[in-house]
């Protein structure tokens, strides 16, 4: 049984094994830990998955001498505090008059959500390795294009033509 810090080093190498290993061990954990900030049970699943996914995408970022543990769950807060951004107005509304049960139009706007946050993954996953790096640098590290273009040697305008071609998949992919 390899340890954490093992697991996470062939990761890094692109180990899908590895990352396997990690999945089972960690996925029941960071549901729990999600399921106890969005109080339901089906949304911290799927953001459990959405978590184990940026794991993945930027694998290359992990540091095997870092806790595993603190990076997962960090990564599992941001996770909910986006869910929580994205319709501030029912949480609000939640927080001044809370219920037991989930309202429908809560239900209905998180599982649609979830869907699309799945689908947004696949659609990334399906891009050519350097389109998809500069789409995640851009809309998930929050690079600009010059900083890309300087990070991966490519150009400015090469830069934004593959944001250009990966928005484009994207929404081929999600209609």
């Amino acid at each position: 049984m390899m340890s954490d810090s093992e697991l996470t080093a062939a990761v890094r190498g692109g180990d899908s094994r590895a990352f396997d290993a990690l999945f089972l061990r960690w996925y029941p954990q960071v549901c729990r830990f999600l399921l106890t900030l969005v109080k339901e049970s089906t949304l911290a699943e799927d953001l459990a998955q959405g978590v184990f996914m940026k794991l993945w995408l930027y694998r290359e970022r992990l540091d095997p001498s870092k806790s595993l543990k603190n990076y997962l769950l960090v990564l599992s807060r941001n996770s909910a505090l986006d869910v929580f951004r994205s319709k501030r107005s029912l949480i609000m509304d939640n927080l001044v008059t809370p219920s037991d049960k989930p309202s429908p139009d809560r239900t209905e706007y998180l599982a649609e959500f979830a869907e699309t946050q799945s689908r947004l993954f696949q659609a990334v996953q399906q891009m050519p390795p350097q389109r998809r790096s500069v789409f995640v640098m851009s809309r998930f590290q929050h690079l600009s294009s010059e900083e890309i273009a300087s990070k991966l040697a490519l150009s400015v305008r090469t830069v934004e033509k593959h944001l250009q071609l990966a928005l484009d998949n994207i929404r081929k992919f999600l209609n």
